[in-house]
């Protein structure tokens, strides 16, 4: 299966499932009409409700193989590929989030399946719930808040990688659920926070810090390729490792680097070392994921959740 057996958050909760036919036209050659394949009948399976910023599983199964298959959510397309799982049942999977921005509305997903007989989509709306995520105040070095010219141009130029990493889409799947912790330490600042440094509203808090002593071991979530390991003004020394289909895991604030760019990795594999670099309080690591660009709640996708 493409899904871990054990039951984690974005597959909690009931779960409902719409049955849709995709019309396969009718092929036409030279010596005339060929009569019409038989319809495959696909059931994607959605949660009810999503929060902003909620990672959840959307699975496609299908009774009959089918060509190329995408989701489209958030603005973004995602190949999904199906594999055989028995005799007359194809499933794949594609993780997806909630987005952050959009609170109090309805989204929008489109499954759709391009191959030589043709080209069918099926659209689907998501209620979005509305969530307040609470305040949190910290004091950081002056620098990180009252930022100089010189570091603001070296904070652009860093984002300009870091969203070109984000934005990629590998179409195989290398993640699967649960992923491992990294470190074992808990939580010390859950995700959502409506972050104030030195009493000045900043960006929300888009990722789970855990605790961890410096020197601690950083363990890769899942299998992937390492698409940024370098030093960045805010998040200290940092590594972002594609999994697939958009998920995109990150580790920052470490004070070493132990993978290089390109590098590939498997679950469990050491990473870095917990540490204090960047806009930080104290050692501990920032964990994140990033899905299609919209980063979401690591905590529901974790093996100890």
């Amino acid at each position: 299966m493409l899904l871990s057996e054990r039951p984690h958050g974005p597959e909690r909760g009931r779960m409902w499932s719409a049955a849709v036919v995709l019309m396969l036209f009718m092929l036409v050659c030279c010596a005339g009409l060929v009569p019409a394949r038989a319809l495959a009948q696909v059931q994607v399976a959605l949660p009810e409700q999503v929060s902003p910023g909620q990672p959840f599983v959307a699975k496609v199964l299908s009774d009959a193989p089918l060509g190329d298959v995408f989701v489209e959510w958030n603005g973004k397309s995602v190949p999904v590929t199906l594999k055989q799982t028995s005799e007359k049942a194809w499933q794949g999977a594609v993780l997806l989030g909630g987005p952050f921005a959009e609170k109090g509305k309805a989204v929008s997903l489109r499954l759709s399946s391009v191959s030589g007989a043709g080209y069918a989509s099926t659209d689907y709306s998501i209620p979005l719930l509305a969530k307040q995520y609470p305040e949190q105040h910290l004091k950081v070095d002056r620098k990180y808040v009252e930022v100089a010219k010189q570091n603001l141009d070296r904070h652009k130029k860093e984002r300009e990688r870091i969203v070109a990493a984000l934005a990629r889409i590998n179409p195989e799947q290398e993640w699967t659920l649960p992923f491992l912790r990294p470190v074992p330490g808990g939580v010390s600042s859950e995700y959502g926070l409506t972050r104030f440094f030195n009493d000045k509203p900043r960006n929300p808090h888009k990722g789970l810090d855990l605790r961890g002593a410096a020197g601690t071991p950083i363990r890769a979530c899942a299998d992937g390729v390492v698409v940024l390991a370098e030093n960045h003004f805010f998040a200290g020394n940092s590594v972002y490792i594609d999994h697939g289909q958009g998920v995109v895991s990150m580790y920052f604030h470490m004070s070493k680097i132990d993978v290089k760019t390109g590098q590939k990795v498997s679950r469990g594999s050491v990473v870095g070392k917990v540490g204090s670099t960047g806009r930080v309080t104290g050692p501990h690591l920032h964990f994140g994921i990033s899905v299609q660009g919209e980063l979401v709640d690591p905590v529901p996708l974790l093996a100890d959740n």
